[in-house]
């Protein structure tokens, strides 16, 4: 059983998603560990022995998995030969836990340098052409594709032509860009929940707007509760300027006051000339910040809802209850539609 191993800030689940369904279409028996699929983005060694001897008996050719900073520091990965190991970006996460960003570097670079597999860096995707039918929207998906056919190509499973055919009935990845309504205005559920994702989020909805030739930006977000103080700010000041409309809300406070949370994301959101024409809206529960953007958007009108994506519920102290903004989104256009 091959182990391909995907790291990086932001596009790990996307890319993981690709490279095991293209490799199923092209016949050989795949299966992925990650984000959606498991508790943690990478399981505990004791849960990846399990898993792994599962899927040997099942007669997996492929296992592609996720790894994250959290399970290259903690050893979880420790002892697991990697056939390709992939890269798709580093920016700033996670500083709660690592401290510094030169330390989180250290620990994605460590771990790609190590082993004999083969390594795939931003310096060799980026050389790959998306010259073919593929179904995301995006720069950053654009990105996520050339780092899949990059391991796709290592693998030396199809000619490039024919294994560039099977790009074009990709199925879309659960909370990732996701379009859940697109009448009377355009509804977007995306996991975005860093400085980087959310920029390539909303640049990526301003290029949909760009396209049909009108229409506002109304983004709900917020920012989780006992991480990286430091991304708030920035966060905030992202979202305003890239939107017309911002509802600053809650996503996953844990144990931190959600108000306080809201404050730090607020230092960032200052308007000045560019921004003063743009709306700040405040609602700390998720449920109505949700129903309140549904109600201010207008017909051809882009809702994006970040940092949940495909996560079914809210971390609110030590308790997860459960909230899913597909749920909410709908209950919400319901509504509107009336």
């Amino acid at each position: 059983m091959k182990v391909i191993g995907i790291t990086g800030t932001n596009g790990k689940t996307t890319t993981t998603h690709i490279v095991c369904e293209i490799l199923q279409k092209a016949g050989y028996k795949a299966a992925k560990i990650g984000t959606i699929t498991n508790r943690l983005t990478t399981p505990s060694p004791w849960e990846l022995a399990e898993i792994f001897e599962r899927e040997r008996q099942k007669g997996t050719e492929y296992l592609v998995m996720e790894v994250s900073s959290h399970g290259i520091h903690q050893d979880r990965v420790k002892g697991i030969f990697f056939h390709v190991k992939a890269l798709t970006n580093i920016t700033r996460d996670h500083l709660d836990y690592h401290k510094t960003f030169r330390a989180y570097k250290k620990v994605k670079y460590g771990w790609l340098r190590r082993g004999h597999g083969i390594k795939i860096t931003p310096r060799l995707w980026h050389k790959e052409k998306i010259d073919f039918a593929q179904p995301f929207s995006g720069k950053f998906n654009e990105h996520n594709l050339q780092t899949a056919l990059a391991i796709l190509k290592s693998l030396n499973i199809l000619p490039e032509p024919q294994l560039k055919k099977l790009f074009a009935c990709l199925s879309p990845v659960p909370g990732r860009f996701e379009v859940i309504a697109r009448r009377p205005f355009m509804v977007i559920v995306d996991y975005a929940h860093t400085p980087d994702g959310v920029e390539n989020l909303l640049n990526a909805v301003l290029a949909l707007r760009r396209k049909q030739g009108s229409g506002r930006i109304i983004t709900v977000f917020g920012c989780g509760g006992d991480r990286d103080r430091g991304k708030r700010p920035k966060m905030g000041r992202l979202v305003l300027r890239k939107s017309d409309i911002c509802v600053v809300t809650s996503d996953n406070p844990r144990t931190e006051n959600p108000a306080a949370i809201i404050q730090d994301i607020l230092t960032g959101m200052k308007q000045n000339f560019f921004t003063r024409a743009k709306q700040i809206k405040i609602e700390a529960d998720r449920g109505r910040a949700i129903a309140q953007a549904m109600a201010l958007a207008d017909p051809g009108d882009f809702v994006v809802l970040a940092g949940k994506g495909h996560e079914t519920y809210q971390v609110i102290g030590t308790a997860r209850h459960h909230f899913d903004d597909h749920e909410e989104a709908q209950k919400a256009l319901e509504l509107c539609l009336k």
